[in-house]
């Protein structure tokens, strides 16, 4: 039976007890599809997505009998984070958002809506939740294997397969969004020795942290998921964690998924600061660098928002506001909600913005580490020099590859995203900032 959408800005939780059995059998065959299909290495190795036996695997664990005495440790009644934020597009008006904190909850209650919706999955998932997901809009397992493989795949070495080419990318849209956190107080410059030290353990960190990801129990969905952490100096450090982005067809109307590795975090500890005797004392003093996009002020006005006075205002992620914030800069009076990539356009003046704050980092940062040899007596520093170049620039390469992806996408988007109003496409601005963006990574490169 289909729910009442809330009001507008009404942001409830929706939670069940006793999950409906339909759910769970819909759910389970989802489960096993997956597991049939990953068998047919043996017998079509050529045609098989034996690649994605880790993910069979993970999403078989809810139907498989937990070990004897596994209760003794469970805690019965585990606290649970949000894992889907639904946005009900609605024509001339903003949407009407609901969160999700249990998979089971979401399946019985919330049927598939006469009209467009957006879909954001925030953090670490659960089986339960792909599961029930999965089967509810018949997504393709290879969505969550653009998401998760990278990361959690450790089955996968011999095999380094994936829809990773433009022509097999299933319409997947992935989305690296960098995170400026300051640590400690300005200053705290570091020689390359303590440098490399510092980022090899917080590598140490990521690792382990992408190991209890395979094993995270439902309690877990909901945290968040940090891929890489990069470390420019005794007070700078980056965050990288990604958006995936997909769109199932539903008769005449569409939903889009929008998965993002920030979860629901109350504090700073999922941040991998880097145990040493330079970060440790300071492990606690941590704070986001915001990020600032805008409409122009005479465009839009904002609706009031009561700050939380138990918060700081740089003590919040930016990218996990942008889950609960999100169509703030878009005009819904006037925005077609028909369009995907209309409806996209503040997920990706986000990541522009985010973007140029991390690329101004980066330029600062040459800056800073070519004036150290600049003269006679820092000779010694060269090869310092020469290390830290290198590791700037191959961070880079890499941002200037995800933006040309980007701009792939903006500029010949796939059919299956290019739907409803044709005038309603991606903003022209948008794609000059692409444009921009490369040429800057570019210009730092030379």
């Amino acid at each position: 039976m289909d729910r009442e959408p809330p009001e507008c800005g009404q942001n409830t939780t929706q939670d069940a007890d006793h999950p409906p059995t339909n759910c769970t059998e819909a759910a389970r065959r989802y489960a096993l599809a997956l597991s049939d299909r990953v068998k047919s290495f043996d017998v079509d190795p050529l045609h098989s997505a034996a690649y994605l036996t880790y993910l069979a695997r993970y999403l078989k664990t809810p139907f498989q009998k937990p070990p004897k005495r596994q209760h003794l440790f469970e805690n019965p009644s585990p606290a649970r984070r949000p894992f889907v934020i639904q946005y009900l597009l609605r024509p001339g008006k903003p949407p009407a958002t609901s969160s999700f904190n249990d998979p089971h909850a979401f399946t019985g209650l919330a049927a598939s809506p006469p009209q467009n919706e957006i879909l954001f999955l925030t953090g670490r998932p659960s089986a339960d939740w792909l599961n029930c997901l999965g089967s509810k809009y018949s997504l393709d397992h290879r969505f969550f294997h653009q998401h998760l493989g990278p990361i959690i795949s450790g089955q996968r070495q011999h095999w380094n397969a994936g829809p990773d080419l433009p022509s097999r990318s299933l319409q997947v849209l992935t989305l690296p969004i960098p995170t400026i956190v300051f640590v400690g107080s300005r200053g705290r410059n570091l020689d390359i020795r303590d440098l490399e030290i510092a980022r090899e353990k917080c590598n140490a960190q990521l690792r382990r942290a992408f190991l209890s990801i395979q094993d995270s129990a439902a309690s877990e969905a909901g945290r968040s998921i940090i891929r890489r952490l990069e470390v420019h100096d005794g007070n700078t450090m980056v965050m990288e964690q990604q958006m995936t982005a997909t769109i199932v067809h539903r008769g005449n109307f569409w939903t889009i998924f929008l998965w993002s590795d920030a979860g629901n975090e109350v504090d700073h500890a999922h941040i991998p600061v880097p145990p040493t005797k330079d970060f440790a004392p300071v492990a606690s003093d941590l704070v986001f660098c915001p990020v600032f996009f805008d409409n122009e002020f005479t465009q839009t006005s904002r609706p009031s928002i009561v700050p939380d006075q138990n918060r700081r205002p740089l003590s919040r992620q930016p990218l996990a506001l942008l889950s609960t914030r999100y169509g703030v800069t878009i005009d819904w009076s006037t925005s077609s909600t028909d369009s995907p990539l209309a409806v996209l356009q503040e997920l990706f003046a986000f990541k522009a913005a985010a973007a140029v704050q991390y690329v101004n980092m980066l330029d600062h940062v040459l800056l800073e580490v070519g004036g150290r040899s600049d003269f006679p007596s820092y000779e010694h520093t060269k090869l310092e020099t020469t290390v830290q170049y290198d590791y700037i620039k191959a961070s880079l390469s890499r941002f200037e590859q995800h933006c040309c992806e980007i701009l792939t996408f903006l500029t010949d988007p796939p059919a299956k995203w290019d739907v409803g109003d044709s005038k309603s496409r991606v903003n022209s601005a948008t794609i000059s900032d692409f444009n921009y963006l490369i040429s800057r990574a570019r210009s730092l490169l030379k």
